[in-house]
């Protein structure tokens, strides 16, 4: 039932996804000095959320927080990549993610327009564990060990990560999740 903008904006961030693989591969491929590519997807054949409340849950946990966080990951990446090919390339993805997250976003809104309080409630409660796993995360990425020589190439190492996580978390993530309880 979400609007064909939603469904629209969702098979455009699938065709982002498929691409985002593809030049993956390829920088790993070209570091590596050989062909890599994907592996087996195990998850690939389990059953997705099925209630709207599953699928709320399931879009704030890897879209609002996910993908807001991986678009700030990748523009910090391109930030410190010093090839101007890698950078445009990170540039890129950093862009499409923060698309994905606005989506994720967008659907959340949509999706709690008019719901119940239970409704909301849970909505909260999923923001609440999502929050609070990512704070985790960096947490325990806070204590890993640098390697600050790979940001050149535009890998962010888990402290570094753990501090953008953070950043990210405080000042979009909870400012925005706050403004969506609010509406």
């Amino acid at each position: 039932g979400a609007p064909p903008t939603l469904v629209l904006a969702a098979q455009q961030a699938l065709a982002d996804e498929v691409e985002h693989a593809r030049v993956a591969f390829g920088l790993a491929s070209a570091y590596a000095g050989r062909g890599v590519g994907p592996g087996p997807l195990p998850q690939a054949n389990a059953c997705g959320p099925a209630t709207l409340d599953e699928i709320v849950a399931a879009v704030i946990r890897e879209a609002c927080v996910g993908e807001t966080l991986s678009a700030l990951e990748l523009r910090e990446s391109a930030a410190r990549a010093e090839d101007p090919g890698l950078r445009r390339i990170l540039a890129g993805i950093a862009a499409d993610e923060q698309r994905h997250a606005e989506l994720g976003w967008r659907f959340v809104q949509w999706a709690l327009a008019g719901a119940s309080g239970e409704q909301q409630a849970r909505a909260q409660a999923s923001f609440a564990a999502a929050i609070a796993a990512a704070e985790a995360d960096a947490e325990r990425m806070s204590r890993g060990t640098g390697c600050p020589e790979l940001r050149a190439h535009g890998v962010i190492d888990a402290p570094l990560r753990a501090a953008v996580w953070r950043r990210g978390l405080r000042g979009l993530v909870m400012p925005a999740a706050a403004a969506l309880r609010a509406a």
